[in-house]
């Protein structure tokens, strides 16, 4: 009586194991990589009778804060963070005026995030002026300049940019962002207003 039981027990699990479910795989997520830079162009500011330009003989600083990344699919959204080892939402400090070793405005990463395979519309992320700092430049004749940088009244903390792009199972997306660091800011007696002059450059495979 055994053997009978445990024999119709093993019939049992082989019918069950070999009847489809109906239910398909979770699809793998993606990697959405997110870049910032500097417009290469935008690399001196005149104010009043000095001139000041970014290289490496005259290093400069304007420190900015981005935080809050999100992907929009219609209603939907995907939480991005910094790097595909985080799992909360941090804010994160660049100098946006920092060079590489070839003296152009350095690339960052400013999320990499997995996120569900899918089309998707749109990106947005926070970006300001990062408070404990002051936009710290250096004149041709040697003159150093520190002033405040804040958002103009009323402006929005969250940059919105339209863009359509798709995400793929095991696959990175790389969607690359400038800003232009001297056009994005305008005196205002002893402060800059940061208008973040931004746009998606490009939009890339791997």
């Amino acid at each position: 009586m055994r053997y009978l039981i445990g024999l119709l027990s093993l019939i049992i699990i082989y019918l069950i194991s070999g009847c489809e479910t109906g239910v398909e795989d979770s699809p793998l997520p993606g990697i959405l990589r997110i870049t910032l830079q500097s417009d290469p162009s935008d690399t001196m500011l005149i104010e009043r009778s000095d001139t000041f330009t970014v290289n490496q003989t005259y290093p400069a600083l304007f420190m900015i804060k981005i935080f809050q990344g999100r992907v929009y699919k219609e209603s939907n959204l995907a939480v991005l963070y910094r790097t595909t080892e985080d799992y909360r939402q941090e804010d994160a400090l660049y100098n946006i005026l920092e060079l590489d070793s070839l003296g152009g405005y350095k690339q960052f990463t400013i999320f990499e995030s997995y996120i569900p395979p899918g089309d998707y519309d749109s990106v947005e992320f926070g970006v300001n002026a990062a408070s404990d700092y002051k936009l710290t430049i250096i004149s041709l004749s040697g003159k150093i300049f520190e002033n405040p940088v804040v958002l103009p009244p009323g402006e929005k903390l969250l940059v919105f940019f339209p863009q359509s792009f798709r995400v793929e199972e095991n696959r990175v997306t790389q969607i690359d962002v400038q800003i232009g660091p001297f056009k994005s800011i305008k005196r205002y007696r002893d402060v800059y207003h940061f208008y973040r002059q931004m746009e998606i450059t490009g939009v890339q495979y791997f």
